[in-house]
């Protein structure tokens, strides 16, 4: 599928940037331009900027940077005809596509026949469950963990039959390839090739959604004590573990308006509480969280709470956990239930009052690590400068000076030790990580050190020509793209002024014809330099322009001169600098 460029052109013009990004990330109105925190690296800081007027988005943190396609690319990790049929559809734009090279052909087909297989495979479970003989047993169990016919029917939950080859034979009917039906992780492969089996047999099923309410994988659980308790669809083209969390997309609207969510791991914790009307609430699918989930939240709230049992596994699950949000800068608290208490039983128990009230109790970071120290070594001496040790690595990782004052404080006084005992610890850990990392940090030094003034001077071209494309005609009649010694700029630059200045949505356009998301990344940033303020933006262009083709014309003279002295006395170094200067020739080309 490959799609005009006239209809590309079309979806970004009529696409609203601010409205597409608001869905994902957190925006608030700055001047001209909206920020809100980058869901693409860590920061507590908002640096991602999204101008409404030139319809793209830059993050000054990272860099990242493009227009609204290359956003949902990123974003939801899909390709860019996925991205351009995501906002056609929202916009009610109708695509008519033209063919594409087969590998992308492939690629696409794949994905959208698993979304599809996925589909039928529910509506397979859904209809087992609702089978008075086969789904009996599993109508049951539900009933007994109190989950309601509305959440039943909501989120689609079936079963998978006690048979090797049920979903086999159902895919057979449905004349579905094998080879589809191998991707999607739903059949297995006997060895010896001696034909295909179920992954998932006499389970409760939980079809997990992507953001984008297709079904993108499947949960199972058992119903008695056999092993393993759950069991997820491996990793496929459309099922990304790290990046998918389940029940996102019915929460993320009510995650939105209370501003937080609550972090579980299992389906029915999850399931519980969105029945019990605590909906701003998601689950882990039971494996690590991850960066991207972090991030993915940030989009729709602020704060965060962990859920988690009080046993020693679900300890450890929060201890894993909270570097990562540490890392991303996130405001999270820790719920530690009381023992042999888990979400899903907490709540079916005490009823929605009692979490709430619970959930008010749930500790900071900083509380909860050194309370599991403290129960962990003890406070006699020895265990306090073991709690210590432990501490410090946490205190130091804390990038708000104010707030890890006041946590030394904090630890000092529980410790019983000296505030200035527990800074000291701290700096010496602060000092180590800094050693291991200052080399690094040197290295990216002299590579901004290292970079061309002449590029500098091709990008603020590109760059006011970006802002004021009333002097597409300066660059046309001065040639002074020809001049340019940075390849990259110059090719960006001949897109531009192909583009008449007087069309509506220039950055738009400009954005359209860019070959790669490198290019439109470049793009984004030098538009966001506006700061040019002199009243005559045309002279002020005209004098860089002068000043590149100066500069560029006296190193060619300066070259050509060492040429023809080298001619005049037989230098040895002619050839030298004759392929020198066609090096030269040849890049401005």
């Amino acid at each position: 599928m490959y799609i005009p460029e006239e209809k590309i052109s079309e979806i970004l013009n009529t696409s609203d940037i601010v409205d597409i990004v608001s869905q994902s990330v957190l925006l608030k109105k700055s001047g001209s331009n909206f920020f809100g925190l980058c869901p693409f690296h860590s920061e507590k800081t908002p640096s991602f900027s999204v101008n409404i007027n030139k319809q793209i988005y830059y993050c000054f943190g990272c860099g990242a940077g493009g227009d609204v396609l290359n956003f949902l690319k990123r974003y939801h990790g899909i390709t860019f005809p996925e991205a351009a049929k995501m906002l056609a559809r929202q916009y009610n734009i109708t695509i008519e596509t033209k063919e594409i090279d087969p590998a992308k052909r492939r690629q696409l087909h794949l994905k959208e026949s698993l979304f599809r297989l996925n589909k039928s495979a529910m509506e397979y479970f859904d209809d087992k469950l609702k089978d008075t003989k086969q789904g009996q047993k599993a109508t049951e169990y539900l009933k007994l963990r109190k989950i309601s016919e509305d959440i039943i029917n909501e989120f689609h939950l079936g079963f998978s039959p006690d048979s090797w080859d049920s979903i086999v034979k159902k895919f057979k009917e449905q004349k579905i390839s094998k080879n589809i039906a191998v991707q999607s992780g739903l059949i297995l492969e006997r060895k010896q090739n001696s034909g295909y089996y179920d992954r998932f047999r006499n389970r409760i099923m939980f079809p997990i959604f992507d953001i984008n309410m297709q079904v993108a994988g499947f949960g199972g659980r058992v119903m008695d004590d056999a092993m393993p308790k759950y069991m997820n669809s491996p990793e496929t083209p459309v099922y990304n573990k790290s990046r998918i969390l389940y029940g996102l997309h019915a929460a993320k609207q009510f995650c939105r308006q209370e501003d937080f969510v609550y972090i579980v791991e299992g389906y029915f914790d999850f399931l519980s509480l969105f029945q019990h009307g605590i909906k701003n609430t998601v689950a882990s699918l039971g494996t690590a969280l991850t960066h991207d989930h972090v991030r993915i939240l940030k989009g729709y709230a602020s704060k965060m709470i962990l859920v988690f049992d009080s046993d020693t596994a679900g300890i450890s699950a929060a201890k894993r956990s909270i570097k990562i949000f540490m890392k991303e800068g996130v405001d999270i608290r820790i719920l530690v239930l009381p023992r042999d208490n888990d979400p899903d039983s907490y709540i079916m128990e005490h009823g929605r009052e009692a979490f709430n009230k619970l959930a008010l109790q749930a500790r900071t970071i900083m509380q909860f690590l050194l309370q599991v120290s403290i129960d962990t070594h003890g406070l006699t001496v020895e265990g306090r400068i073991k709690i210590l040790n432990d501490m410090k690595q946490y205190l130091t990782g804390i990038q708000d000076s104010a707030l890890r004052s006041l946590y030394v404080k904090e630890v000092a006084e529980i410790l019983n030790i000296d505030e200035k005992a527990v800074l000291e610890k701290v700096r010496e850990q602060y000092l180590q990580s800094q050693h291991s990392t200052s080399k690094s940090y040197l290295i990216d030094e002299k590579k901004d050190e290292d970079k061309l003034e002449s590029d500098r001077r091709e990008e603020q071209v590109i760059s006011m020509v970006l802002n004021y494309p009333e002097i597409i005609d300066d660059i046309k009649n001065t040639g002074v793209l020809e001049c340019f010694y940075s390849e990259k700029l110059k090719l960006i630059g001949q897109r531009i002024i192909s583009i008449s200045p007087d069309k509506k949505a220039f950055i738009t356009n400009i954005m359209a014809k860019m070959k790669n998301s490198e290019d439109q990344k470049l793009i984004a940033s030098l538009s966001m330099n506006d700061s040019f303020l002199e009243k005559d933006i045309q002279k002020t262009a005209l004098s860089l322009i002068n000043r590149i083709i100066r500069v560029r014309k006296r190193e060619e003279n300066i070259l050509t001169s060492k040429i023809i002295s080298a001619e005049k006395g037989c230098d040895s170094e002619l050839m030298e600098l004759l392929k020198e200067k066609q090096a030269e020739i040849r890049q401005l080309q």
